[in-house]
């Protein structure tokens, strides 16, 4: 399954790191390992000290809505 994510979407995909193209072809196992490591990665690094989403959260947020429509 194709997702269309937008450009910092993919910039943050990149960032965080996988051994696929996530803009390609995407199998079950792929998408479950994106959103795994979204929701890591936004554990860690999307809110600040004050408990307030920051921009990385945000963007972490976004892709893992478009995830949670499939």
């Amino acid at each position: 399954m194709k997702l269309n994510f937008d450009e910092d979407q993919i910039n943050l995909l990149n960032k965080i790191g996988f051994d696929f193209d996530i803009t390609g072809d995407l199998s079950d196992d792929e998408i479950l390992e994106i959103d795994e490591k979204v929701s890591d990665y936004f554990a860690y690094h999307g809110i600040k000290d004050t408990d307030e989403v920051n921009e990385v959260g945000l963007a972490c947020e976004s892709i893992i809505d478009i995830l949670s429509d499939l």
